[in-house]
């Protein structure tokens, strides 16, 4: 099933009045788009991104979240990235019910065939202009990790390590793709 807009919800506050059917709802600039619940392999592929990040955020001061997590941007821009890093010690209280796009430190989107253009055109613009450190693009068919960094004009496009570094003075963490693809692929 393709990604739909509708131009009903215009305010990110109203998405609470939506069902929990299973369907991921977000909405960019005022259009409200809904995707069905990812396939069994975005979800292998999601977890073992979650277990490669987890450790490695923890001991650097960062918390890896999986969607559904709710990121806002503005009133009328709420999304759902698959991952998301966060500044450790956010405080619990301004996060009740969703995370202000702007202590987004690392954004991560799988590709799926019903959220490729969204993901790659409107999200991509969304985070880099919203000053996401770095933003992933995760491509499964591709087997490579697309790597937008805020202040760069194309992406850098990884196909045999992912090496991610958000902190100049720690070590960096480095992610075997061909290991990450393989592993998802046989979960299960």
């Amino acid at each position: 099933m393709a990604q739909r807009a509708f131009p009903l919800v215009r305010v990110a506050d109203d998405l609470e009045l939506l069902p929990d059917d299973g369907n991921r709802y977000e909405i960019l600039d005022g259009v409200l788009h809904v995707t069905p619940a990812p396939a069994i392999n975005h979800q292998r592929l999601l977890g073992q991104l979650y277990i490669r990040l987890h450790a490695y955020a923890a001991a650097n001061g960062l918390e890896v979240l999986m969607a559904p997590v709710d990121v806002r941007a503005s009133e009328v821009t709420q999304v759902q990235p698959d991952l998301l890093v966060l500044p450790q010690h956010f405080p619990e209280e301004a996060a009740t019910r969703w995370v202000p796009m702007a202590r987004v430190v690392l954004t991560i989107e799988i590709l799926s065939p019903s959220t490729t253009i969204v993901d790659r055109g409107r999200k991509r613009r969304l985070y880099v202009e919203a000053g996401v450190t770095e933003y992933w693009i995760v491509d499964p068919k591709r087997r490579c990790v697309e790597i937008w960094r805020a202040d760069a004009a194309s992406a850098d496009v990884a196909t045999d390590t992912l090496i991610w570094q958000p902190w100049p003075s720690e070590a960096p963490l480095q992610v075997d793709l061909p290991a990450l693809f393989e592993g998802s692929a046989r979960c299960g």
